[in-house]
């Protein structure tokens, strides 16, 4: 199947008692990858937004004002947001309804609701990628903690596991 249209899942889903936590190493290194990804698709709107700024201020400064450095900088906002829409779709809702990002996929564990043992769902994993930051406006250590609790917790859950029910599970 497509990224569009993800297959699902293969096997059925397992006891939530019998599914392994998987271990804070393999969510790091999932975690790298996804960031990785996500920085390469974020690269040209980055380096767009950069240059089309330098090129509009260089202008007004010289008071040629073509208007190109402006435009470049616009094309690089709104790629920038679409960016944004792409990783919030693949990295937050398609990973609710699959279980899995490309980091996950990649070293073999897998998002289940803690409930059902399957993939939470959409809302739930669109949730688990964006409230982490909302919290982290407010309280600017929350993603460090978040990232780091799997490590002293007995299930290996992160903060935002624990919220939305959730848990990282081997594949």
């Amino acid at each position: 199947m497509t990224d569009f249209n993800p297959a699902p899942p293969s096997t059925p889903a397992a006891d939530p008692a019998s599914l392994v936590p998987a271990g804070w190493w393999c969510r790091a290194k999932a975690l790298i990858l996804d960031i990785l990804i996500f920085l390469l698709a974020a690269l040209i709107p980055m380096v767009m937004v950069t240059v089309g700024l330098v090129f509009a201020l260089v202008d007004e400064a010289d008071s040629g004002s073509s208007g190109v450095g402006w435009l470049l900088f616009a094309v690089g906002v709104g790629a920038s947001v679409a960016v944004m829409v792409w990783a919030g779709w693949k990295f937050g809702w398609r990973q609710g309804i699959t279980g899995t990002t490309p980091g996950k996929n990649r070293l073999g564990i897998r998002l289940v609701d803690i409930g059902t043992g399957e993939a939470p769902g959409g809302a739930k994993g669109l949730g688990r990628w964006i409230v982490p930051g909302l919290i982290n406006s407010v309280i600017n250590v929350f993603q460090l903690i978040d990232y780091l609790w799997p490590l002293w917790d007995d299930e290996n859950q992160r903060v935002t596991d624990k919220m939305f029910k959730t848990q990282v599970v081997e594949a």
